[in-house]
């Protein structure tokens, strides 16, 4: 193992007869008394990952992800204002997303901030007043459910928009940095295999259901970070994409080997989820 690669350690579906006739899920509600909160069962892998830093750039079209420099107008205490990061951070990123794809429309449906809470990953058995990183693999949406947020977000016009190409992509950035803490792992989307290696899965909220997808692990598969990552360093990687063959990212965080708990400030970060359309001759990017 080279200097640029660590070894760490992250949570995959378990290979279990049970997905055969029963499709994975989680409620993220109080479940009914006797009904199981979830029935995904994990197993902990050893993965070794690749710091990109050390590297050629990643190929969107080759890996599914690629580095971003996202010059933001954003403070670190906007993030804190929900107006600031809908009114200026979204719009920001949405140009920067039309540009880099060549895109005709870009819709941002949900954006997310992380602050990890000083005893993540252990429970505290409260609930967190931010989102936590999250230590299990996996792809944040199916091509199905994608389609069906499209026609959600535009109920006259859908079937029109989705006569041509349509992408979701996760952007994914630190609000404070350089990241020693928990970073975000991506997988290649080249060293996956979608039908063997991907899962759909039903998060259960208490009035929707989002279906992701969960992974299995295989030696095969390539996994890249960014090392001390900074606010203006963005991650954009493939989630779904209507064009047939295209495959999505798994992506997790991961603790770094040589960190020790409370040694460096605890992770802040910023994702988003964004719809990317383009008109029936403008699939190319620049």
């Amino acid at each position: 193992m080279g200097r640029d690669t660590i070894c760490t350690t992250a949570h995959f579906l378990e290979k279990n007869q049970l997905y055969e006739t029963e499709k994975p899920y989680s409620l993220r509600f109080p479940p009914p008394d006797g009904f199981p909160r979830q029935n995904t069962r994990l197993e902990e892998y050893e993965i070794n990952v690749r710091d990109v830093r050390e590297l050629e750039p990643l190929s969107f079209e080759v890996e599914g992800c690629t580095v971003l420099n996202l010059q933001s107008s954003m403070k670190y205490k906007d993030y804190d204002d929900e107006e600031k990061v809908k009114g200026i951070y979204l719009r920001e990123v949405s140009i920067q997303l039309r540009e880099y794809f060549g895109a005709s429309k870009v819709q941002i449906f949900e954006h997310r901030i992380r602050r990890r809470h000083i005893n993540f990953p252990i429970a505290t058995g409260n609930s967190y007043q931010y989102d936590q990183p999250t230590s299990v693999v996996h792809v944040d949406t199916t091509l199905d459910w994608v389609l069906s947020m499209v026609r959600r977000l535009n109920p006259d016009s859908a079937e029109d928009m989705l006569k041509s190409r349509v992408q979701c992509v996760n952007v994914w950035k630190p609000i404070s940095g350089p990241v020693k803490d928990w970073p975000l792992a991506l997988c290649s989307a080249a060293t996956i295999d979608p039908a063997k290696d991907l899962e759909p899965c039903d998060l259960v909220y208490s009035d929707y259901v989002v279906e992701n997808m969960q992974t299995y692990h295989t030696d095969q598969q390539k996994w890249f970070f960014m090392s001390d990552q900074l606010p203006n360093e963005a991650w954009v990687f493939l989630q779904a994409d209507s064009n047939p063959g295209a495959v999505p990212v798994p992506h997790v965080a991961i603790p770094l080997p040589e960190a020790s708990p409370g040694a460096f400030p605890s992770r802040e970060s910023i994702e988003l989820r964004a719809l990317v359309y383009y008109e029936a001759l403008g699939d190319k990017r620049d």
